[in-house]
């Protein structure tokens, strides 16, 4: 399984680069829309293993055209309130669907809800990594280097000192120790990118601060999936890349750090 894993990254991390460097803009948006629309079904099994039908096919469609009422195209600019009409429409249609549907009425309202928290979960904050895309190409791989580094400071330093556990029910394998290190960690990575090559703009101390502040969402991204699949009873939310999970575990992190470092970098320009 771990040399399954490695695989798995050593020919996923490079085609996501090349995508994201050297194909158009929306190349890579559409790479992200496939991605984040695989982790809102994968999303929508999970609900159904906790006895909440969500309407997979309505949200699924809602999540193509938030993607496209967004700019999905590359225009970013004014497209907030298409978003919430989108958002509107798709929960009346996923209520409609239930109404229609032959589901238990018990599981109406639950199902018509965890249907628009996929899109509201996953594709809208998806379109943050579209926005730092629109940005710069740099941007993205600071989002990429702050999360991934986070991960494997979290992971060693828990395995090497973690004694105490951050939440024993939802993560039983994470530690406080684990979750600091990686705070720090993510931190460091984001002072070296902001002084070199990566977002030199920044600067080494706001590159420090976007480190730790989208690093920490990260890492509540990962407890709430977490959540999810502890109440689904399942270890991963889907099959598709060896030792890697679903397309949601993967993507976990990056959901909740993604809008806060394009919040913070389009705050400062």
């Amino acid at each position: 399984m771990a040399l399954k894993r490695e695989i798995a990254a050593a020919v996923a991390i490079p085609l996501v680069l090349s995508v994201l460097f050297f194909a158009p803009p929306i190349a890579f948006n559409a790479l992200v829309g496939a991605i984040a629309l695989a982790a809102v079904w994968e999303f929508y099994r999970l609900a159904e293993k906790t006895g909440y039908p969500a309407a997979k096919t309505v949200g699924v469609a809602g999540g193509v055209l938030v993607f496209f009422a967004s700019g999905f195209l590359g225009v970013f600019a004014r497209s907030e309130v298409g978003i919430l009409v989108i958002l509107g429409a798709v929960a009346l249609v996923a209520a409609f669907g239930q109404l229609a549907s032959s589901v238990e009425v018990s599981s109406a309202l639950g199902g018509t809800g965890s249907t628009v928290l996929g899109l509201l979960l996953i594709a809208v904050p998806a379109l943050a990594m579209c926005a730092l895309r629109t940005s710069s190409p740099r941007a993205v791989l600071f989002l990429f280097l702050i999360v991934w580094g986070c991960d494997s400071f979290a992971y060693y330093t828990g395995k090497n000192i973690g004694r105490r556990k951050l939440a024993p029910v939802v993560s039983p394998n994470k530690t406080w120790e684990g979750t600091i290190g990686g705070l720090v960690g993510a931190t460091l990575i984001g002072a070296a990118a902001g002084t070199w090559w990566v977002l030199p703009e920044l600067g080494p101390a706001r590159g420090a601060l976007a480190g730790a502040l989208a690093s920490s969402a990260g890492q509540i991204g990962d407890l709430v999936e977490s959540l999810w699949k502890r109440g689904a009873g399942v270890k991963d939310s889907g099959a598709f890349l060896p030792g890697h999970g679903g397309f949601y575990d993967r993507i976990d992190s990056l959901l909740f750090a993604g809008p806060v470092l394009a919040a913070f970098v389009y705050a400062l320009r």
